[in-house]
């Protein structure tokens, strides 16, 4: 299972409504957080989404309002006796940033902060998925991050049924590259287990538009994209380096991505208004698929 959760969607500044940035993923047992911005642990807490488990923090650059959040969770983790290694990945000057983070106040830390400087052609390996980060275009160093899961095997029930077989022993068998044998028939690997690619997701972090946006969400089945303007300020945009809804659309439109979802949204639009509408217009103009994401939306990859 893949949960994705919005925990923060506004940008630069909070609003009543919307937090800073911050995305939680939950991806079988394992929770990780792409950015934290101020305010994170409590929007944590709301849901109840066990923060203490979160092992890996990707910070996409360090303008506050993506990573502000970061000192007051370690030290709340801290307090209620974290041990295990907290994994912290950044662009470049990220190890210099944490460093002094943590040295911000009195407090007893009693597990390890391990910082990864990360650039574009790294891959993080965690096992069953990999986290690829790449360059985007911001007024200082900043990085976007897909999400890729691996290739993994799935049981084709429908060819299963035709041999016989129903049990998961059996099909774990066949999974693990075994023939078995039911009712006196053999039955190979390939006559049952296929390869399904993984499923892909990438947060861009802050952006404006640019081809290696396009390029790293081709075919993703999830583009949460920068969307700080609708397309009425496209030269604003491009002066502050952030993206309007309308150009997140043409990129989920060109990578063929499956679903976008607008987010980093500017102060000047409410929850309710007519600017906030023509964003999400905008954006479905181009790309009908779009969603105008909030602070706790729920988001199932399947």
């Amino acid at each position: 299972m893949i949960k994705i959760v919005f925990l923060g969607t506004s940008s630069g500044v909070p609003t009543r409504d919307r937090n800073l940035a911050s995305i939680f993923m939950m991806y079988n047992d394992e929770r990780l957080l792409f950015d934290c911005g101020e305010g994170t642990q409590r929007q944590l807490m709301n849901l109840r989404l066990k923060f203490m488990k979160i092992d890996r923090i990707f910070i996409s650059h360090w303008h506050a309002d993506h990573f502000a959040g970061i000192l007051g969770l370690i030290q709340t983790m801290c307090l209620e006796g974290r041990r295990e290694p907290l994994y912290v990945y950044g662009p470049k000057e990220s190890k210099k940033f944490v460093e002094q983070l943590l040295t911000v106040g009195y407090y007893f830390r009693g597990f390890e902060v391990v910082v990864r400087e990360v650039k574009e052609g790294d891959r993080v390996d965690c096992g069953e998925y990999e986290i690829v980060p790449f360059r985007v275009e911001h007024n200082v160093r900043a990085l976007g991050y897909v999400f890729l899961e691996k290739e993994r095997l799935s049981a084709n029930m429908e060819k299963a049924t035709k041999f016989g077989l129903s049990t998961g022993l059996l099909i774990g068998k066949l999974k693990a590259g075994q023939d078995v044998v039911y009712k006196g028939k053999r039955v190979r690997p390939n006559d049952v287990i296929e390869k399904k690619k993984g499923r892909k997701i990438v947060y861009t972090g802050d952006t404006k538009y640019c081809e290696n946006v396009v390029k790293f969400s081709k075919d993703a089945d999830v583009l949460i994209c920068d969307s700080t303007f609708s397309g009425d300020f496209v030269e604003k945009a491009g002066d502050y380096k952030h993206t309007t809804s309308r150009q997140a659309a043409q990129i989920a439109k060109r990578a063929n991505v499956r679903k976008l979802f607008l987010t980093h949204i500017s102060r000047r639009y409410q929850d309710g208004d007519l600017g906030m509408k023509k964003l999400l217009d905008d954006a479905r103009k181009v790309f009908r698929n779009s969603v105008l994401a909030h602070d706790f939306l729920e988001v199932q990859v399947k």
